[in-house]
């Protein structure tokens, strides 16, 4: 089943497939492994929409951390 929210921040943001994969892997590395949850969407728009894609995961999970986003 697709993903109704990623496919619609790909549109946005305008990522590719391989962009999409890696931000699915950073949330992932994040703890967050259900897709559909609240906190899953919440981080990939929060990703997206501060342009942390290529930042280096490690980086990217502390931000998500000092944001509040994940423990």
């Amino acid at each position: 089943m697709e993903n109704k929210h990623l496919i619609d921040l790909s549109i946005k943001y305008d990522l590719n497939s391989t962009e999409v994969s890696k931000l699915i892997d950073i949330i992932y590395q994040a703890g967050v492994s259900e897709m559909e949850s609240p906190s899953f969407k919440r981080i990939a728009t929060y990703i997206c929409e501060t342009n942390l894609l290529e930042t280096p995961i490690e980086e990217v999970i502390e931000e998500l951390k000092r944001k509040g986003l994940i423990t």
